[in-house]
């Protein structure tokens, strides 16, 4: 079972179930709906997931992405897709466990949109703490 929560700890959530897949995806709708340069999903069950405390709230993007978010600080917490039924795809970042530093994508998705400069980041200098 893992845990996961919106910012405010308005909606708390459980995952009793596998993760079936791990994605990056590149898309620009994805892009803008989340802010992002890229956003990274966990596909599980829709029966594999259940709200502990408070209500989801939810915008229909287009007619197949549907984002469900905390309606008090607006974190995402998962997209719904009737391509995909039977599937929540939760955002990596709402899951509070501590195997977020073990998960690892399994695959990029929607590649052609990929912006380019996500390929040299990791020569970018780095800092434990925000500077300036």
């Amino acid at each position: 079972m893992v845990l996961g929560s919106c910012l405010c700890n308005a909606v708390q959530f459980k995952v009793t179930g596998d993760f079936k897949r791990i994605v990056n995806c590149h898309c620009n709708l994805c892009r803008k709906m989340n802010g992002a340069a890229f956003s990274t999903y966990v596909a599980i069950l829709q029966t594999d997931f259940e709200l502990v405390t408070g209500d989801l709230s939810f915008c229909d993007v287009t007619e197949n992405a549907r984002k469900h978010f905390c309606g008090e600080c607006g974190t995402p917490i998962f997209n719904s897709n009737p391509k995909y039924a039977g599937l929540n795809i939760l955002h990596l970042g709402c899951l509070d466990s501590d195997l977020l530093g073990e998960l690892k994508p399994d695959v990029n998705i929607y590649d052609e949109s990929k912006i380019s400069w996500l390929e040299s980041i990791s020569g970018l200098p780095t800092f434990d703490k925000a500077i300036g």
